[in-house]
């Protein structure tokens, strides 16, 4: 079947209209399949969300979509870093103040930092210190200057302090492709490891630290390679390990995390800046606490590797550097140590829930610690819409569905006060914003390629398809994940509806058969070339993920 274009689809209608039978079914099918999604406007702002297209439907679900992709644009937006550090260091002549710790200035701080976030980190902290920083090291994410650049180049860079001036006394090196430690990265620890080591009583080491600081930062305690750090990390990840469990057994066999940072700085003073990616804000464990000291023994180390795994498959001198280093360090060891959390997700679903409210949205942020495994995370958000569908179109609906809410509201970690609220928004049939925000994980049984958004999106589809009562009103699912980066894939995330599924099936996709072998982002690519995909390029920060449900009463 030839492609067919766009004046030939209107022909098509407009005698499907008059005389449905003259067409076959195979070339609606065609039709459906074959004809690209209408691009829709780029979102001005720092990551403009590329390659997003609107849906093929009426323009009330286009304009639904276009506001859901508006919200999760204005919460990365309200957590880009360079503002969060410029709050956090105040300098005054030649004092620096941090968390009500004042530090003399003489041209004696020294800079180390890695994650997806640091390079705006490191923009601020240069602007803010000036002629006082001597030098440090960053390690960032490969491709992260080309991604900043697409976004926008200079212009954009410049406005959003995204990125450290030319004239920058800070080594940027770009590492962990797909968020995988490897041997660019390892160098930049080295540099690191050595930096630390060389610093006196008289120096400052101000450490930035982001999500992906884990994979930015390998130093494997020898002799532990890199390989084996990397695959017992695959492993661990593969069979649904939190990410809390995978820091947890990397800073036991490393030489940087767990604390050990901060005490081969040791006698300088230590600041260290973090950006939160993990529920709850454990700053032991973001990026695997390389400036807090760790509270984890061996034993809990043995725990996490058998919830998932024999102690067969893990190579002996794993093992054995685990044993000898599993012994927690004293808290006094760190007095010279001030860490400060300066962003994480409560920020960004506040400004998220805002621009909701500005266009239109009753707004609830549900929580800040979703988690659990992403499939099952996805079936609730739909069986939450369909729930919210059918109590509004009937506020006096059964005590079933009521009940049903409720456990669904608590199910994603909703307070009591919140699902009240809900309750009493659903009567006055008003456009619903639903806000949640945490990290889910993906226990791996296929061999496809996505990530946990694109699996939770793609679940949430799955689900959506067998329910009755969408009829009544428009719906949009989307998960994405604040870094620009869900799993080792180009997207962030993705978006969907309650007709996905049909669609998909007449083309001759399986939206069943692609969320077995967990690969959603095949599946989302061959659908109407790829506009259900969240495609924002590297951020330029990281605070977990973010989803959006927005239900609309049609009228």
């Amino acid at each position: 079947m030839p492609y067919v274009g766009a004046n030939s689809v209107q022909h098509l209608l407009r005698n499907f209209l008059l005389q449905p039978t003259r067409i076959p079914s195979s070339l609606i099918r065609s039709v459906r399949c074959t004809i690209p999604a209408p691009a829709y406007c780029t979102i001005p702002s720092f990551a403009p969300m590329h390659h997003l297209h609107s849906y093929h439907g009426d323009a009330s679900q286009e304009r639904q979509v276009a506001n859901a992709i508006k919200i999760f644009q204005a919460g990365i937006d309200a957590v880009l870093p360079s503002q969060m550090v410029k709050n956090a260091l105040h300098v005054e002549d030649d004092k620096l103040v941090v968390n009500e710790r004042t530090y003399q200035l003489k041209h004696n701080v020294y800079i180390a930092a890695f994650g997806k976030a640091v390079a705006g980190m490191v923009q601020a902290a240069e602007k803010q210190l000036g002629e006082h920083v001597v030098r440090g090291i960053a390690s960032v994410p490969v491709g992260m200057m080309k991604a900043l650049e697409d976004a926008g180049r200079r212009q954009v860079l410049a406005r959003h302090d995204m990125w450290p001036a030319p004239s920058s006394r800070i080594k940027l090196i770009e590492g962990a492709q797909d968020n995988i430690p490897d041997e660019n990265s390892l160098r930049a620890a080295q540099q690191i490891l050595k930096l630390a080591e060389s610093l006196t009583e008289d120096h400052i080491l101000l450490v930035l630290i982001s999500g992906g600081g884990s994979a930015l930062l390998p130093a494997p305690i020898p002799p532990v390679t890199l390989h084996q750090k990397q695959e017992i990390t695959k492993l661990l990840a593969s069979r649904g390990a939190s990410i809390q469990e995978l820091n947890t057994v990397r800073s036991s066999i490393s030489l940087l995390k767990g604390g050990k940072l901060a005490q081969l700085a040791r006698p300088a003073k230590v600041i260290s800046l973090i950006l939160s990616d993990i529920i709850g804000d454990p700053i032991d464990l973001i990026a695997s606490g390389p400036t807090v000291p760790s509270s984890f023994v061996a034993k809990d180390c043995f725990e996490i590797i058998t919830k998932y795994t024999s102690l067969g498959e893990i190579p002996d001198n794993i093992k054995s550097v685990i044993n000898n280093n599993g012994n927690p360090v004293a808290y006094e060891q760190f007095s010279h140590v001030n860490n400060v959390i300066v962003g994480n997700n409560s920020k960004a679903v506040r400004a998220s829930k805002e621009t909701s409210e500005r266009l239109g949205f009753d707004s609830f942020i549900l929580s800040t610690s979703i988690s659990g495994e992403a499939k099952i995370v996805g079936k609730h958000f739909a069986e939450l819409a369909q729930v919210i569908c059918t109590m509004l179109q009937d506020p006096e609906s059964s005590v079933t569905e009521a009940a049903k809410l409720v456990d669904l509201l608590q199910s994603l970690n909703a307070t009591d006060t919140i699902i009240k609220s809900i309750q009493r928004k659903l009567v006055s049939k008003k456009s619903i914003c639903l806000i949640g925000a945490g990290e889910t994980t993906v226990t791996i049984h296929g061999n496809g390629k996505g990530g946990r958004n694109q699996e939770l999106a793609l679940a949430a589809a799955v689900a959506m398809d067998t329910a009755s009562s969408f009829k009544n009103c428009h719906v949009t699912f989307l998960s994405g994940g604040t870094d620009g980066q869900d799993g080792p894939t180009d997207a962030a995330g993705a978006w969907v509806h309650p007709g996905i599924v049909r669609e998909a099936l007449l083309c001759g996709h399986s939206p069943g058969n692609s969320l077995q072998e967990n690969d959603s982002y095949t599946f989302f690519s061959n659908l109407a070339d790829g506009r259900n995909l969240l495609k924002t390029g590297l951020t330029g920060t990281n605070v977990m993920d973010v989803q959006i449900l927005l239900v609309t009463p049609r009228t």
